[in-house]
């Protein structure tokens, strides 16, 4: 049943998922009165789940859209993060919703919406699990073995930073959009809870424009092939 689900939901993430995220904006109601603490708070979580996908990104990469919307993998890549912790990524996407969550002070996102992220997410990871041990076989039991699915194992990471060459290029190009949303989620988030004047409303306005300018700039580099993620040499 959760690798069905999990499944659907890897094909139909890119829409269903950005309709979980307004729910941060629904309704006036707070959980806490320090709504400045929890927006700090908020991003900081956040901002290190963003942190963990541009290590992982940067410094070992696999194909995360699969191909045709289904979970697919042509290597088992075990090295990076990925030698630390089987979903990196969606380690770093789980901190970024929880972020998310508290900075919104949103009582609706933080009761209803959360637990169906984390519900969501436990399903692809099933399915892709159900994938992988049917592709690889052995070799991937070892390495469910041998590494945690989602909290990492701390021991050696410091190497694994030392030693890896870490491609920005491929950072740039390949997590440019959701580096992009997550600040542009912040932003939004930090008018709901502070901004009290126009002036205040104009400089959130002018932030969501730079961010938005910002992400498509990127994207016309990209497609014109002026900024490639070409291995670091």
């Amino acid at each position: 049943m959760m690798v069905s689900v999990g499944n659907f939901l890897f094909r139909t993430r890119n829409g269903l998922f950005p309709l979980l995220y307004l729910t941060m904006f629904v309704g006036l109601a707070r959980v806490s009165d320090a709504s400045s603490a929890m927006l700090i708070a908020g991003s900081v979580i956040a901002l290190a789940g963003e942190g963990i996908r541009i290590l992982t990104v940067g410094l070992d990469y696999i194909v995360r859209g699969g191909r045709n919307r289904r979970v697919y993998a042509d290597d088992l890549v075990r090295s990076g993060l990925f030698a630390h912790c089987r979903n990196p990524l969606y380690l770093g996407n789980l901190l970024m919703i929880i972020g998310f969550g508290v900075a919104s002070n949103n009582p609706w996102y933080l009761a209803v919406t959360l637990p169906l992220f984390f519900l969501a997410y436990a399903c692809i990871i099933a399915a892709e699990e159900h994938y992988l041990r049917g592709r690889f076989g052995d070799s991937y039991r070892d390495y469910c073995a041998s590494t945690p699915r989602l909290l990492p194992r701390l021991n050696g990471l410091a190497n694994t930073l030392r030693t890896f060459s870490f491609n920005w290029r491929r950072v740039v190009v390949k997590e440019y959009s959701t580096i992009c949303i997550t600040l542009l989620v912040l932003v939004l988030l930090s008018g709901r809870a502070l901004n009290e004047s126009v002036a205040d409303w104009w400089m959130s306005g002018g932030l969501v424009i730079l961010v938005l300018l910002l992400c498509a700039g990127i994207r016309t580099l990209k497609k014109s092939g002026k900024l490639s993620a070409r291995p670091v040499r």
